[in-house]
């Protein structure tokens, strides 16, 4: 018998963070992935698959992670149970990476430079850098002051990986 808890608003609170945590890490790692490939100059699908490949791999290993800390935890749960809640906590992990390779491709399609393709789709990574910090900031509850300087310190973050991208490759 599977027991079923209810959604109470800070199991709800939890699961968004946990979304969000994953996606600014899938994000952080698509970039760097981005930024490494534009020195490299490989093919429209090898860019694209190895961005989107990278996103599959970091959800996975999310979802391992997530399964082995459970195991420590001591809380006995069906294999099936725990795996279903990993693989859904861990899967906004790959969103950055597929959405980053479908741009690519997109943008391959529409015949832009490979420089062009990725640093636009860098910039649409920090746009999602932004996103995930408004997010998170109109979560905690806090002062429309903080919740702006955690965003603005997001785009700040994000737009240093870009310019260190431009001046080191």
């Amino acid at each position: 018998m599977v027991e079923r808890t209810a959604t109470t608003p800070a199991r709800s609170d939890e699961h968004a963070a946990t979304r969000v945590r994953a996606a600014i890490y899938g994000t952080v790692i698509a970039v760097s992935v981005l930024a490494y490939l534009g020195d490299h100059e490989p093919g429209p699908w090898v860019t694209a698959l190895t961005v989107a490949g990278t996103g599959i791999v970091i959800f996975l290993a999310e979802a391992y992670t997530e399964v082995v800390g459970r195991a420590y935890t001591g809380v006995a749960a069906r294999l099936a149970h725990e795996l279903r809640a990993a693989l859904q906590r861990s899967a906004w992990a790959a969103v950055p990476g597929l959405v980053a390779g479908v741009v690519l491709l997109v943008l391959a399609l529409l015949r832009i430079d490979l420089s062009t393709r990725i640093d636009i789709t860098l910039w649409v990574g920090v746009a999602a850098l932004a996103v995930c910090s408004a997010l998170a900031g109109r979560a905690t509850h806090r002062r429309p002051v903080v919740r702006v300087a955690w965003t603005v310190a997001s785009i700040l973050v994000g737009s240093t990986i870009v310019a260190l991208k431009a001046a080191l490759h």
